[in-house]
Formats: C-alpha cells, sequence, structure tokens
C-alpha cells in the first residue's frame, strides 16, 4: 500500500518526548480533525522545525501515513503563527489550558471537525489579543458544546416548556441540558444551577451569531460568570470527569466573583 500524503492546516494541542530526540505530537487539523504525529529529530533540529513545534503554534503540516493503523510523520512544518501571548500571559495560557483539555477529552482521532477546528482557531486568535479571556472561555464552551451534540437548550424550561425572558429566573440542569423554571423546581423536584434572564437571552444570542462576529459582544461582568457556571458544570457532566485546568482558570478571577464558585 502506497503512504497517504496529507498537507493541511493544525493547531498544535500537546507535545510530549520520544527516544533521544523525536517529538510526538497532537494537531487539530482542518481536514481530519485531531491526528497525532511523529517529528522526527524535532528535539535536536536546528533547521526544520526550529521554533516551530510549540504549544498552541497554528501550522502549515505535511504528514505522511504509510496506512490508516500507523502514527503519521511529520514531514515539514510552516508556522502561520506562534499565539506567543498564551504561552507567556498567565490569564491567557490558562485560558487555552481549558480550551485545550474541552477539546483533548470531547474528541477522538481521526474525526473530522471542521467547525470546531475554526472555532479553536477564532478562541487562539482572540486570546493572543484584546479580548477578554474569560469571556474567550465563555464564548468558546458555549460553541463547543453544540458543536459535540451536547447544546444547551436555553429557549424554555425542559419540563413544562415555560419561555425564558429577561423577567424570570431559571435554572440550569446539567442532566438534562436545559432550564428548568421555578415552577418546577419547587412542584417536581427538580434542581439547577441559578441563571438570570438576561444572562440567558445573551448565550441565546451568542448560540447562533455568526463565529466571525462573536468578538463584537459586550458582557456584562455577572452575566460572563454565571454563563462560565453553568458551562463548566455541564460540561464536566456531559465527560464525566473533572476539568483539572479549571483550578488554574479559577486563580485568575477576582475575590468578588467568588459566587461564581458556589452557585447552585
Amino acid at each position: 500500500m502506497n503512504p497517504t500524503i496529507r498537507e493541511t492546516d493544525g493547531i498544535i494541542l500537546d507535545t510530549r518526548e520520544h527516544g533521544e530526540s523525536d517529538l510526538i505530537l497532537t494537531i487539530f487539523c482542518r481536514d481530519g480533525g485531531r491526528s497525532t504525529a511523529i517529528a522526527k529529530g524535532a528535539r535536536k533540529s536546528l533547521r526544520r522545525f526550529v521554533n516551530k513545534l510549540e504549544l498552541y503554534s497554528f501550522l502549515h503540516v505535511t504528514l505522511r501515513q504509510r496506512n490508516p493503523n500507523s502514527m503519521a510523520l511529520l514531514e515539514e512544518a510552516e508556522l502561520h503563527a506562534g499565539f506567543i501571548r498564551l504561552r507567556k500571559d498567565i490569564q491567557r495560557y490558562t485560558a487555552a489550558s481549558v480550551i485545550r483539555e474541552f477539546t483533548l477529552l470531547a474528541t477522538r482521532e481521526g474525526e473530522a471537525d471542521e467547525r470546531s477546528y475554526a472555532l479553536l482557531l477564532w478562541a487562539f486568535h482572540h486570546l493572543d489579543r484584546e479580548m477578554p479571556h474569560l469571556q474567550v472561555v465563555m464564548l468558546f464552551l458555549l460553541r463547543f458544546h453544540d458543536y459535540i451534540g451536547y447544546r444547551p437548550e436555553l429557549s424554555s424550561c425542559f419540563h413544562c416548556g415555560n419561555p425564558a425572558d429577561t423577567r424570570k429566573v431559571f435554572g440550569f440542569s446539567t442532566v438534562y441540558g436545559g432550564l428548568v423554571c421555578n415552577s418546577c423546581v419547587s412542584t417536581n423536584n427538580r434542581s439547577g444551577i441559578r441563571l438570570s434572564g438576561h444572562t440567558i437571552m445573551m448565550l441565546q444570542a451568542a448560540q447562533d451569531m455568526p463565529l466571525k462576529d462573536l468578538y463584537r459582544l459586550e458582557i456584562p461582568e455577572q452575566q460572563l460568570y454565571e454563563a462560565l457556571n453553568i458551562l463548566h458544570r455541564y460540561g464536566r457532566h456531559v465527560l464525566g470527569r473533572d476539568i483539572i485546568s479549571w483550578t488554574m482558570l479559577r486563580s485568575t478571577l477576582q475575590a468578588r466573583t467568588i459566587d461564581w464558585d458556589i452557585q447552585r
């Protein structure tokens, strides 16, 4: 069988040393999704891979694979963007770490997903610039849950159909992935994490807005923290495990936002 050669763009989500001089990379590619590749001699390279194979680097890569069951060989890599601020600014690093962890936990090798690729690129691009790091994380998680098949239902109570509006306070159920109104909380023994009507309206708008326009949103602090709270807890439920990097992200919060951690 002749080897398959693939040229595509991709973002490095993981690197680990292998042998004396090699690197094994996890690259989220435009074509093919999550891909594992070995870069032979990368740790001793003075020319071919120098300063290119860093975490979060955005590359154009050439991958050679002998058969579908073998690990790909990284033959060439050209740097599009290094996203240096993601590695040098602690707040942006912790935000990128959360995005990276969610992506690695929720995706599998070889499953093409152009929407998640575009979302990753959008998130790292805006983290590398001036967009607030917590806002990037929140918007990423909102869209990412949708893309992996767990879109939060934010239009009405999942139990009785009571529509959401700015005058009402709802809860969000991580078990059902949707809103629960106060009436159903009290009469049907349902529970949920508190979510104001204004936060629900903001999330509804962000769910369907074109990706390229998300940076235009101006999100009040209280709405941002309410949204982060439910999206983190929902993701933890969907994935069935804690998000390790969330502890680092939490350390970037101001003391006055502690309610984010204790809301139920």
